[in-house]
């Protein structure tokens, strides 16, 4: 038997035998507010290191504080399946430890198999599931579930796991790596993304949700700021709120408890949505802060002036450019690879990043390709995604291969963007960058790149 099992069926066993904690029958009763609904969303994918504490915290919770006449219901927060429910009766024995221990053997059982079996873990490239939820659905299913109860009693959600949206179905929407979504995903439709709230304003109304993660899962304290606004905006966005975001469990299982002060207003509840942010993207932060120095910097001291000695390796691709306006990268290593650009911001060869801070003196995005590319393969574009320029935009392309930074420019010779729309009548909000002419290995055209007739992207 596992070591961390068998402390389980200990710790199980002593909870059932004589209760838990200090209410004994005898006990002077509490005065009990009025019922609750709670509902526990657990990763299945926990560490072995986290489980007794939860499997303690949870039982302590059923046993001592939850108030008569309120219900509990335990769910495996990944794949949206029931572990377990009971609810605690009007009734006077109940506020006694030892007759709920013994009255919720069952559920306490079912709660502790849970823990202790070895749940298998989706497969997707570079993702790991460790402590994995998927919070836009699980809270879809409580929503829907909670809609048909028969009573109006408070709400209050508990989620144990990672703040960072895993989903192996939705790779693109992933939060790993410093990535978060803009405001954007909150203004359109659950069609177009997985954090879509159009047409779900009370969808939530009236919960409170307390969440607990583990370990330090954030890239860095910008990163965990990001996450903990998006994730209240989206609960703001359907008429919950996000009341308890942290790594510490005795303060989200305090929270929860029926003589807890009501908590103030917090910043998480005064977070708005930016109104600029229309875009469907994935943006990123990162914790290297020289990550981006091949491109940032202003001056490319030696730049490459000779063509790389190999034509196949890792490469980075990046513009930049001035002024108000957005323009975005796409860049495919191959025909049969995926294409890299703000929707689709990681692929097996490579991830897209772009700057957040949506500076107005120089912006600049970029798609590293981690895995080998063939440089007369790669086929990388510019578009003039959105914002006014009457004379043109005309922008910097920087790549570095074989350890050196190549540099070229590109035009789009269009007045305003397209919002990306691609097809014959589109082809000048795009401009085609000749990677092969840019390394130096045929000679690069007058000017740069420029917007010229595709077919499609």
């Amino acid at each position: 038997m596992k070591i961390w099992t068998l402390r389980c069926l200990l710790i199980g066993i002593a909870l059932l035998g004589v209760g838990f904690g200090p209410l004994q029958a005898g006990d002077t009763p509490r005065t009990d507010p009025n019922a609750m609904r709670y509902v526990i969303g657990l990763s299945p994918f926990l560490d072995k290191a986290v489980k007794d504490d939860v499997f303690r915290r949870i039982v302590g919770f059923v046993l001592e504080d939850m108030p008569l006449g309120s219900s509990l219901v335990i769910y495996d927060a990944y794949q949206l399946q029931t572990v377990t429910q009971l609810e605690v009766p009007k009734v006077q024995a109940f506020r006694s430890g030892k007759t709920r221990a013994n009255q919720f053997k069952e559920p306490i059982n079912k709660l502790k198999n849970f823990l202790a079996a070895d749940h298998p873990r989706p497969e997707a490239a570079k993702m790991d599931f460790n402590q994995a939820v998927r919070f836009p659905q699980f809270m879809d299913f409580v929503g829907e579930t909670l809609a048909h109860g028969d009573d109006n009693a408070p709400v209050s959600v508990i989620v144990l796991g990672s703040p960072l949206y895993l989903d192996h179905k939705e790779p693109g929407f992933s939060m790993m790596d410093g990535y978060f979504p803009s405001d954007g995903h909150l203004k359109v439709a659950r069609d177009r993304s997985v954090f879509g709230l159009k047409d779900r304003a009370d969808s939530l109304a009236n919960i409170a949700v307390h969440w607990g993660y583990f370990g330090d899962p954030w890239v860095s304290a910008v990163h965990q700021e990001k996450i903990n606004r998006f994730w209240s905006l989206y609960l703001k966005g359907q008429g919950a709120r996000l009341a308890t975001f942290c790594g510490d469990l005795p303060t989200v299982f305090d929270a929860v408890k029926p003589n807890a002060l009501p908590l103030a207003a917090t910043r998480s509840q005064r977070f708005e949505p930016d109104p600029a942010q229309t875009k469907l993207e994935m943006l990123r932060i990162t914790r290297d802060v020289d990550v981006a120095d091949w491109i940032t910097r202003d001056i490319v001291h030696n730049a490459a002036q000779h063509p790389p000695s190999v034509t196949v390796g890792p490469m980075k691709i990046g513009i930049r450019w001035k002024g108000d306006i957005d323009l975005d990268l796409y860049a495919t290593p191959s025909r049969e690879a995926e294409t890299l650009f703000f929707e689709h911001t990681r692929s097996p060869e490579g991830y897209y990043f772009k700057d957040h801070r949506s500076s107005p003196q120089r912006e600049y995005e970029f798609i590293e390709f981690e895995a080998p590319v063939d440089v007369q393969q790669v086929d990388a574009r510019v578009n003039f995604f959105k914002g006014e320029a009457p004379e043109g935009v005309a922008g910097e392309v920087r790549i570095e291969f074989d350890g050196r930074i190549y540099t070229g420019h590109f035009t789009v010779n269009a007045d305003h963007g397209n919002e990306g729309r691609t097809g014959t009548r589109q082809v000048t909000y795009w401009a085609r960058l000749d990677i092969p002419a840019i390394l130096h290995l045929r000679e690069q055209p007058a000017g740069g790149a420029q917007a010229r007739r595709s077919e499609g992207r």
